[in-house]
């Protein structure tokens, strides 16, 4: 898939999200003042912090699809990167906020302090956002893993996480509205489950892309395949000096190969040449290869 029709994807897919959560937006607060609900507006809060990461995302697009240049010769898939990264440590923050404001309530409800009872108008929004969150996290994830876009994945999860918080809320106030005042209680124990779900997810985020922007190497089974790669031509031997990262999705590979010294430079040349080309087929055709030929020394160091 090229860079352009790539980004197009992204695009789409996030500008969907962007509107079904300004939508949601509306209702849940309307809901929430209306039903005299604290947790379905705290719900739309979470589902404001989405559409907000929903503009970071499209930002990270915009300049990651940006061609390279003088200033950037790797590209400008570290925008990509750092949009991920926001989105991961909105996650984070919305998953602190909502787990301490459910103790907070659970702490003062165990006081004696009333928890306040919602209407349906808030049972029903909350049961909306569920819906309509989770189908929006099957096609964003979906769109995510076939264009291998991290921002997109992360993005997902923040849907995900809203469907999941919308449960917590729906659960909360559904059985404080058809059990009784009673059960109103159980909306903070559900936040509490939820707010942990959310750091776990969060944390996974972050921790990925913080790899990324600090140039983190590829997997040790991506450098086995490399090498094996390396090893598929007869004339190549003993790949070492093996250096890999990424910026955003482009992989960039260093290394250094052995090659009989008595070869002509134009035929080791060719023969480096379709190494590169072999692992440009493998990893992507952005991928940015650079292979140092060293003299084969003897026999028995290869």
């Amino acid at each position: 898939m090229d860079l352009t029709n790539r980004a197009q994807q992204a695009t789409r897919i996030t500008l969907l999200g962007a509107a079904v959560n300004a939508a949601l937006l509306l209702a849940k607060f309307t809901a929430g003042i209306l039903g005299n609900s604290q947790a379905i507006v705290a719900d739309a809060i979470h589902t404001a912090s989405d559409f907000a990461t929903d503009i970071a995302v499209l930002v990270g697009i915009r300049f990651s699809r940006k061609p390279k240049d003088i200033d950037h010769a790797y590209g400008h898939g570290k925008y990509e990167t750092i949009a991920a990264a926001v989105v991961g440590i909105a996650l984070l923050a919305v998953g602190l906020k909502l787990g301490w404001d459910a103790i907070h309530t659970l702490f003062h409800a165990v006081g004696g302090q009333p928890v306040t009872r919602p209407s349906q108008a808030a049972f029903w929004a909350a049961l909306l956002s569920i819906v309509s969150k989770e189908i929006l996290y099957q096609k964003t994830v979906r769109i995510g893993r076939r264009t291998r876009n991290d921002a997109i994945i992360a993005n997902a999860w923040h849907h995900r996480s809203d469907a999941l918080s919308s449960i917590g809320t729906a659960a909360g106030i559904g059985l404080a509205v058809f059990l009784g005042a009673e059960w109103a209680i159980m909306d903070p124990v559900a936040a509490i489950l939820v707010s942990a779900l959310l750091l776990k997810v969060a944390f996974m985020i972050v921790k990925e892309q913080v790899g990324g922007l600090t140039e983190q190497s590829l997997p040790r089974e991506v450098h086995d395949e490399i090498e094996t790669i390396s090893l598929s031509f007869p004339d190549i031997s003993y790949p070492h000096n093996l250096r890999t990262r990424a910026v955003g999705q482009t992989v960039v590979i260093d290394l250094h190969v052995r090659m009989d010294p008595d070869m002509r430079v134009a035929d080791a040349h060719t023969i480096v040449s379709k190494l590169e080309q072999k692992l440009r087929d493998r990893f992507g055709e952005d991928t940015i290869t650079t292979v140092h030929i060293e003299p084969k020394r003897n026999a028995s160091v290869q």
